[in-house]
């Protein structure tokens, strides 16, 4: 995968450089004068974050980055002024009900190189418990209903719940630990409806993740709590051992991956989707600048 470069601060010149010529070489939207207004919003809080580059195996879908910050900041009302987000709207009354609920919340806003404002992670201060999660004020009952079907798998322990806008998307991000069985994994893809993991596919996921900690990701529709996407998210370590064996990602993603990471120590994953995949079947994240892996060191999770 990616091999270990110095880490340089967050230039604005470069970040566009090279997120313009990722974009180009996948052939996938981009649109510089959208990156120049969000870095114009942002570009304070961007100094101080790391910085996640996302890329998709499948053709036409844009590059997506996530500032990722350290302390906590006000991105909603920075969204809200500039007028890419509205009071109104459902999601942005949740989060801000979530940041109520829990302390040491902090806000990690996403944003596509083509349209902008697309989400936010919200960092809940440290490991929650499910239950803890679906008792914020306005969560929706049609997903506190899966609460069952989550403990039945033992997915009880979230890092941070995704907020996709556009789409009224919310996500639990569920720290597991593998290895993990066909048995287990059939499991929970099952959650989205997606047929069982081919054995092929099962080996790629399992040469990789070995015996280490991951993210089972569970993606609901807001409105009806249907489960339309179950992700597994692989972590590549600074040093891959030698056990590990690394699988064919195709030439988009390798194409994505040339892009230049900016990093000390660089932090890549691997996101295998299950469910609706028209955004992608899988997801390489890319650690660009500002120290992703000391991030997740600081949040004492997995990542170290």
């Amino acid at each position: 995968m990616s091999t270990t470069s110095e880490r340089v601060p967050f230039v604005e010149a470069q970040f566009l450089e090279d997120l313009e010529k990722a974009s180009r070489e996948l052939e996938a939207p981009y649109d510089e004068k959208v990156l120049k207004e969000v870095i114009n919003a942002y570009g304070e809080l961007m100094y101080d974050a790391a910085i996640q580059v996302r890329g998709s195996n499948h053709e036409g879908v844009p590059l997506l980055f996530r500032v990722l910050m350290a302390t906590p900041a006000d991105t909603i009302d920075i969204a809200l002024r500039r007028g890419w987000l509205h009071p109104d709207q459902p999601l942005v009354g949740l989060v801000k009900a979530a940041r109520a609920h829990f302390e040491g919340t902090i806000d990690e806003p996403e944003f596509t190189v083509d349209k902008g404002c697309d989400g936010m992670f919200l960092y809940l201060g440290g490991l929650r418990d499910l239950a803890e999660v679906l008792g914020i004020p306005g969560m929706p009952d049609v997903i506190r209903a899966h609460r069952e079907a989550f403990e039945r798998l033992r997915l009880d322990k979230i890092v941070t719940v995704h907020f996709q806008y556009p789409q009224e998307l919310i996500s639990f991000y569920f720290l597991a630990q593998g290895p993990i069985s066909k048995k287990a994994l059939d499991e929970a893809i099952a959650l989205s409806g997606a047929p069982p993991a081919t054995d092929a596919l099962y080996k790629d996921i399992v040469g990789v993740l070995l015996e280490e900690p991951y993210y089972l990701n569970v993606i609901m529709d807001y409105r009806t709590g249907r489960i339309i996407r179950v992700e597994v998210q692989l972590l590549f370590p600074v040093k891959l051992p030698p056990e590990m064996e690394i699988p064919e990602i195709g030439e988009r993603l390798a194409t994505f991956w040339d892009m230049p990471s900016h990093e000390y120590e660089d932090m890549d994953m691997l996101t295998y989707n299950f469910g609706d995949t028209h955004l992608g079947s899988v997801f390489g994240l890319r650690s660009y600048c500002g120290g992703l892996r000391n991030l997740l060191r600081d949040w004492e999770i997995i990542g170290a």
